[in-house]
């Protein structure tokens, strides 16, 4: 008979890391000196103000 392996939590640790990385890379300064979160706000807040203005309009 197989004995069943338990999980050892290695995952957790990774998704971790990965998320660190990514989150010191939106954090870097990149054009003009901005972060890239800053970018990655504005363009969030251009598209939605853009369909709100497009739900607005008469039909």
């Amino acid at each position: 008979m197989k004995r069943i392996r338990m999980p050892s939590g290695q995952a957790m640790t990774e998704h971790l890391v990965i998320l660190a990385i990514v989150l010191g890379v939106f954090a870097l300064p990149a054009v003009d000196g901005q972060p890239l979160v800053v970018f990655l706000a504005e363009s969030v807040a251009t598209g939605f103000a853009r369909f709100l203005t497009s739900i607005s309009l008469p039909v």
